[in-house]
């Protein structure tokens, strides 16, 4: 197994009106429940005060059921970097943003993600929530936040190659990005539903899946790609983003839509193979893949998307 991921992780160290929750469904024998949803807040979006800020607490969320040993405990680092089209106008870029978060579990659970959830207070029935432009400038319309809440999705921590001036992801970060099908999918009470994506967490004393107990050895790398604007001013300055911590009874590695721009099948079958995991891919890779998705939902409900992730045109 390659260590350089975890090598990475130790150098990354130094709205809208709510809706009705609508009636909650047991998980499915491959998710299980193993915490309380958390929100990370990215704030400062483009200006020398960018950071990130952890909230373990949704308010007023029926969770009695869900009470886990997975919590998120500390924001460890961050980065953000705008990825604009060589040629083409601002409004086709967009800026990307990641944290890495550290976690404790009170037991040695295996193969944790946390998956975006739709929550009564995401905008545009996604998992973000509280998107706002700069302070000082005019609010956002709830039509200008829910427009750009379709647009800002998960994505693998990114950089920009310094040769091509492309998207690059960052060196070794290939599983840290979860699709899943939508048939594992349930509903935790006080939430509309989970979405099929998230943010894989590791344990970076074994290199593996199984959790840690009762440390902060535990990373995970959450990453969100935000649609640039017209005018700098429209950007975006802060949003949240939800989740909530799963077990998968099955061991998965994710290829990213940013891993499929940064021709990352070789370092993606190597860390299935390190970890005996299959290997998940978008239609149009060219990575064979144990699951084939078409799509991978990010917004509206199960059946029903507005907003989807798919593989980058060849």
């Amino acid at each position: 197994m390659n260590r350089l991921f975890f090598l990475l992780l130790g150098t990354l160290l130094l709205g809208a009106c709510g809706q009705p929750a609508v009636p909650s469904e047991p998980p499915t024998a491959d998710l299980t429940p193993v915490g309380q949803p958390f929100t990370l807040t990215f704030t400062g979006l483009g200006t020398p005060d960018f950071a990130v800020k952890l909230n373990t607490a949704v308010a007023k969320q029926a969770l009695t059921d869900q009470q886990g040993s997975v919590v998120p405990v500390r924001v460890l680092n961050r980065g953000s970097v705008d990825i604009i089209p060589a040629g083409q106008a601002r409004t086709t870029g967009f800026r990307y943003v990641y944290s890495v978060v550290s976690v404790t579990s009170t037991a040695a659970l295996n193969n944790v993600s946390f998956l975006g959830v739709r929550t009564t207070g995401s905008l545009n029935d996604t998992a973000i929530s509280a998107l706002i432009r700069a302070p000082g400038a005019a609010a956002y319309t709830p039509s200008e936040a829910g427009t750009l809440a379709l647009s800002t999705q998960a994505a693998q921590a990114s950089t920009v190659n310094p040769t091509t001036g492309a998207l690059q992801v960052l060196p070794n970060t290939d599983d840290t990005v979860q699709y899943l099908p939508e048939s594992d999918l349930y509903t935790p009470p006080g939430m509309l539903g989970l979405l099929p994506y998230g943010f894989t967490v590791l344990n970076s004393s074994t290199l593996g899946r199984i959790l840690a107990v009762g440390t902060e050895a535990n990373r995970m790398v959450i990453g969100m790609k935000v649609p640039l604007q017209a005018n700098t001013q429209d950007d975006p300055y802060a949003f949240s983003f939800t989740a909530i911590p799963v077990s998968d009874s099955a061991r998965r590695v994710t290829q990213s839509r940013e891993g499929i721009l940064s021709n990352n099948n070789a370092n993606v079958q190597a860390r299935a193979t390190a970890i005996g995991g299959t290997i998940t891919v978008l239609s149009g890779s060219t990575l064979p893949g144990t699951l084939v998705l078409p799509s991978v939902r990010t917004a509206g409900p199960a059946g029903a998307a507005t907003r989807t992730i798919t593989a980058p045109a060849p």
